[in-house]
């Protein structure tokens, strides 16, 4: 696991960032039902899901020197906040009034 994210390609970028939003993703998911939450009505919590890929994404710019890595992950993380945010505009949980 340490040899993959110590690599410098595109597809590691790509991977890290999916693989820590559905986990979580699934932490939120799973807290909600915990919680006895109807999912629907607080989807505005999965919005937490994209604090890790902001933490990955400093970790590779601070600490790390691999730039397509790095390039990918700032790519995947716009494409899905892009998405989150679709989503909640599309099924009115986010209103401009």
């Amino acid at each position: 696991m340490k040899k993959l994210l110590n690599n410098n390609s595109t597809a590691t970028g790509i991977l890290v960032v999916i693989i820590s939003e559905l986990v979580s993703a699934v932490i939120v998911f799973l807290v909600l039902r915990l919680l006895q939450l109807p999912t629907a009505e607080n989807a505005r919590w999965f919005a937490l899901a994209l604090v890790p890929p902001i933490l990955l994404l400093r970790y590779y710019a601070k600490e790390q020197d691999y730039p397509s890595t790095l390039k990918a992950i700032i790519t995947t993380l716009f494409v899905t906040a892009i998405a989150y945010f679709w989503f909640m505009l599309k099924n009115h949980y986010i209103t401009f009034s």
